[in-house]
């Protein structure tokens, strides 16, 4: 291909505003024009591939106004980078630099340029990039060629980091050395952030670079990370002074985690001994409190007291509940929430226990005042609250209004129409990729559109994901789909479960994503981890298992509604703990059941040592709710859902009376 066709395959700007201030009109194909330009693009890239390139030129000039058009320059160009002209590479990144693609081609071009020595043209083309690399040599590139203003105060916010840099930022950081800007309160600060990351090795090269005493103090700093224990023991080495409180403080933390008895002797013997500054004194009440309650300490409660509700905040709040639930101690969760939330994310989960805590204390009627106020909400604890009360739930449904106008603007977005191309012809990726880049250059009103659109084409995932970021959480039909319905019903039935507890688990765990997978590994729709599910799929009469298969929503549906089974009949149908056991696995939840006694179940979820798997069980119980819905079931109430937890099987014999109290039995 020869090099100049880059610039002859140029197409028209559809749909852009020229420098001219002229609009050229965009002729959008007809479904079987896009049909053909779709085999087209696959056929181009198919000819590139074998090195047909006349072919590809053939077909490639025929799709000009095909919205993929770029991404077969891209094709042409990547590979070819090392050997192209520089006016190939700056015409393609001038008319498509917004797309992801050409953000890629940029960022290898970019380091070609650097291995080349050419430095100009380096800084010529560079835009701010997030790899590091690519930001030295960017430093480094002015130094080349003498665009050196302000480089000290860049090199520094660069070096300004708790984790070593790379090498290309020597020569830069070599000038910040020698410059005004280099103090030793400069180095101090990042080795504070060094050690906040556990960067020892980072913290005591920096430590060169201060006088003999200063280097004393990193010296005992990198000691404490390693052995907390012993450096608080000995005072004598830490006289009263800046740094010796800061290390004393860091040492406070680290032992903390370790023995929270010991670290709350020392830091008793520690405040009035020390000029601790009150933030000091604050963060390490903070600290001290959390961990103590985590170790069940008699200490946990004074010390939560100590705060005070001036210093209130969601934490502070979930270890005061934890701690009262623990205890059953009403009267302290009365007090502790008085007052109105510290924020809004805490604002129902505040309200529910604060009007439990009545409720127990023989306030009924304020209790019952806040559980209609509760009840109007559209949320787990809201439906909680509705069921103290024995009335119907809000769902308070208000679909995202029809625009065409609206529809036809987000419609004629380049990164709307590459996506829908890439979403058609199953490239996922990089679909995503430009879908997130149209997104982020809407108003929130374009993203309800644009939900609206790709639930049209059936992306349900990027609907309820771009409705989540658009704060629209009104609209239940889009954000709650009913997608492999057929598969998610046949399964459920098979197996004995609430399709509408599947549908929630399935929503919650990938939004039907199909080839979702989780930073811890796990995979596909029900986010099944592929020793589970290579165990699960023996246990059901699979002849051979691929963890591929965990990625086919089919697969996937029949071996993850088998676990879920699985979960549900271990623990003798409890759905609050087989959900709790299909995010944390069962072991965790056998460990965290009571070891005499029942507990309620709203109680229990409460108590989750896990942020996330308390959170998540709460959500499957309210999604389940709006699938009852989706589906035009009657709706559950949740508490109907939530069965009382009953103790480790070996205390089982004197627990057999165990019931679900205080929740109405009006009827609705």
């Amino acid at each position: 291909m020869p090099s100049s066709l880059l610039k002859s395959l140029r197409p028209p700007l559809c749909g852009l505003i020229l420098v001219t201030g002229l609009l050229l009109p965009c002729v959008r194909p007809q479904a079987a024009e896009l049909e053909q330009q779709r085999q087209q693009f696959l056929d181009a890239g198919k000819a590139l591939q074998d090195g047909a390139i006349s072919r590809f030129t053939t077909l490639t000039e025929s799709l000009k106004n095909y919205p993929l058009y770029p991404y077969l320059l891209y094709q042409y160009l990547r590979p070819r980078l090392w050997k192209a002209k520089d006016s190939e590479i700056t015409d393609f990144l001038l008319q498509y630099g917004d797309m992801p693609a050409a953000r890629d081609l940029r960022e290898t071009w970019l380091l070609i340029l650097a291995k080349r020595g050419r430095w100009q043209t380096y800084l010529d083309n560079y835009t701010p990039q997030d790899d590091p690399v690519l930001q030295c040599y960017q430093l480094l590139a002015r130094i080349k060629t003498g665009h050196t203003a302000r480089l000290p105060e860049d090199a520094r916010d660069l070096w300004l980091t708790g984790h070593s840099m790379p090498s290309q930022c020597d020569p830069a950081f070599k000038l910040l050395y020698q410059s005004k800007l280099m103090t030793p309160s400069l180095v101090w600060e990042r080795i504070r952030r060094a050690m906040e990351q556990g960067q020892t090795r980072l913290a005591k090269y920096l430590g060169r670079r201060l006088d003999k005493e200063e280097r004393h103090w990193v010296a005992r700093w990198v000691d404490m990370y390693h052995n907390p224990a012993w450096g608080l023991q000995h005072k004598s080495a830490y006289p009263d002074g800046p740094r010796a409180r800061e290390i004393l403080v860091y040492g406070i933390r680290r032992l903390a985690t370790a023995n929270i008895d010991r670290a709350i002797k020392r830091w008793e013997a520690l405040r009035s001994q020390y000029s601790f500054s009150p933030e000091d004194r604050l963060s390490m009440r903070r600290t001290l409190a959390v961990y103590a309650v985590i170790n069940d300490n008699d200490k946990a409660r004074a010390l939560l007291d100590s705060l005070g509700d001036d210093h209130m905040d969601e934490d502070v709040f979930q270890w005061r509940l934890l701690l009262a639930l623990t205890d059953h101690d009403w009267k302290d969760l009365v007090r502790w929430t008085r007052g109105t939330p510290p924020d809004d994310a805490v604002r129902l989960r505040w309200q529910y226990w604060r009007a439990r805590a009545l409720e127990q204390t023989g306030d009924k009627p304020d209790a019952d005042a806040i559980y209609r106020s509760l009840a109007e909400e559209r949320d787990y604890y809201g439906f909680l609250a509705a069921d103290r009360l024995g009335v119907n739930y809000n769902l308070n449904y208000l679909s995202v209004p029809k625009d065409d106008d609206a529809w036809k603007e987000v419609m004629s977005m380049p990164a709307v129409l590459r996506a829908r191309e890439l979403y058609s012809l199953d490239r996922l990726y990089s679909a995503r990729r430009e879908w997130h880049y149209a997104i982020a250059h809407m108003d929130k009103y374009q993203m309800q559109i644009a939900a609206m659109i790709a639930s049209d084409w059936g992306w349900h995932d990027r609907t309820i994901l771009t409705l989540g970021r658009a704060k629209a959480l009104d609209d239940l039909v889009l954000r709650f789909p009913l997608s492999y319905e057929q598969r998610l019903k046949e399964y459920a039935d098979k197996r004995g479960l609430d399709i509408s507890w599947v549908f929630a688990l399935t929503r919650a765990e990938s939004a039907f994503m199909e080839d979702a997978r989780s930073v811890t590994g796990a995979l596909g729709l029900m986010q099944v981890m592929p020793n589970t599910g290579k165990r699960t799929a023996r246990a059901i009469g699979f002849r051979k298992f691929h963890t591929r298969y965990l990625l086919d929503a089919d697969k996937n549906i029949t071996i993850g509604t088998a676990y879920l089974k699985q979960m549900y009949d271990k623990f003798d149908g409890n759905k609050i703990l087989a959900t709790a056991a299909y995010n944390a696995g069962p072991n965790n939840i056998v460990k965290w059941l009571p070891d005499s006694g029942c507990e309620e179940p709203d109680e229990w979820i409460e108590k989750i040592p896990y942020t996330e798997t308390r959170k998540y069980v709460a959500r499957i119980l309210y999604y389940s709710t709006i699938y009852d819905w989706r589906l035009h079931r009657g709706i559950t109430p949740v508490h109907d859902r939530m069965a009382v937890i009953e103790p480790q099987r070996k205390n089982l014999i004197t627990d057999l009376n165990c019931v679900v109290t205080n929740v109405s039995d009006n009827s609705r």
